[in-house]
């Protein structure tokens, strides 16, 4: 047996909710790796690069923490009208759009415009908040371990991925690793968003609630 038909045959026995939180956990580790951490790395190169004070950038950053505290209800109700999937294509591609148009600002106001316009209420909405609707919606039994998984994947992606953008910066400029990271949100986060499913209701299972043998009934790890 080769090992994709090994794997395909041990992935068929894995609960689809267990996907499912793989698929937004990777979401939420490359979000805290290029923003949620990674945009630490740009703080420095543009304050300098555009002439920004202290007191300006950490403006910036107030009125992010600020914007995700109020849209937060906001996204609630999209998430119940619409599903998570809608939010989530929406945000990887605002925010690989906004980081990508971050490549090109040249002051202040369109610094400000892309970072909060873009950047900072795409993740907000579909890398920190939409993504733990997924391990409530699939899971009754082992939610919290669930939860857990995608709750970790942020500090996941500032160990892994952060460090390897600062290396861009740092050897290419932060422009370009600006460019970078916007074309990992799109061509790796939407693709991704993509692959999300609301609940288990809608392909015909139910939340992992308890064990059964039978093979014709619902599996769970």
């Amino acid at each position: 047996m080769r090992w994709w038909q090994f794997l395909q045959a041990r992935l068929s026995n894995v609960y689809p909710g267990w996907i499912m939180v793989g698929v937004v956990s990777a979401m939420r580790t490359i979000g805290g790796g290029l923003h949620g951490y990674g945009f630490t790395v740009f703080f420095l190169p543009v304050s300098q690069d555009l002439g920004l004070n202290r007191a300006q950038t950490a403006l910036a950053f107030s009125l992010a923490r600020a914007e995700g505290a109020i849209e937060a209800p906001l996204i609630g109700y999209l998430v119940d009208r619409y599903g998570p999937r809608p939010l989530m294509v929406t945000a990887a591609l605002l925010a690989g759009a906004g980081y990508i148009a971050l490549s090109w600002v040249d002051s202040y106001v369109a610094f400000l415009l892309v970072y909060l316009g873009l950047i900072s209420l795409a993740y907000s909405a579909g890398f920190i908040q939409t993504p733990m609707v997924i391990a409530n919606n699939w899971f009754i039994r082992r939610r919290g371990r669930a939860m857990t998984v995608v709750g970790s994947a942020v500090t996941i992606g500032g160990t892994l991925i952060t460090p390897g953008l600062a290396a861009v910066v740092t050897y290419f400029g932060w422009r370009w690793g600006a460019f970078f990271a916007g074309c990992a949100f799109l061509m790796i986060c939407i693709p991704l968003s993509l692959k999300v499913v609301r609940a288990p209701e809608y392909i015909g299972l139910a939340p992992m609630a308890r064990r059964h043998r039978s093979r014709q009934m619902l599996k769970v790890a």
